[in-house]
């Protein structure tokens, strides 16, 4: 069977910020919590990363705040010091706002889709894979209207554990 694309339903929308503390305290006051945070790129436990092609490698740095609003994840992410080039760069040119959409997909569908999107001129400008096996790929933005398109490839035992945490949809 040929599984289908994943991109009619968002699990989350990938938001920078330039005061992680600050946009928190506002998305509170409009209900919106509670928040897990970390620190992108240090073992923490879930989000150990196996290696990282993507947004300057292994070595940068982010802090970053999850929440679940409705049925959508909102990732909020603060590159304090100039340690995640990729959202230091949105700020930049765009300042605060949506960055990237993350989707969920099976295995099957991931790597289904990164050819599909291949085949049409649509190509991945990163990969990510976590010590857990969660696998990542990010879809070019110069050809999705500026916005980061994300796979995340999650291993079904790896639901229950993000399911536990309140951030899968």
């Amino acid at each position: 069977m040929i599984p289908k694309l994943p991109f009619e339903h968002i699990a989350h929308l990938g938001w920078a910020v330039k005061d992680i503390d600050e946009t928190i305290k506002n998305f509170e006051l409009m209900g919106i919590g509670p928040w897990r945070r970390y620190i992108l790129g240090e073992n923490d436990g879930g989000h150990d990363f196996a290696f990282r092609e993507y947004a300057g490698g292994m070595e940068n740095r982010c802090k970053v705040a999850l929440a679940k609003a409705g049925n959508i994840v909102i990732e909020l992410f603060d590159p304090t010091g100039g340690q995640f080039p990729i959202v230091e760069n949105y700020l930049a040119n765009h300042g605060e706002g949506i960055w990237h959409f993350g989707y969920s997909v099976t295995r099957e569908q991931y790597d289904w889709t990164i050819k599909e999107m291949e085949k049409v001129g649509i190509n991945v400008i990163g990969h990510s894979e976590y010590k857990n096996g969660v696998r990542m790929a990010f879809l070019d933005p110069a050809k999705t209207g500026g916005i980061v398109f994300q796979l995340h490839d999650c291993p079904p035992e790896m639901e229950d554990f993000f399911d536990t945490m309140g951030i899968m949809v």
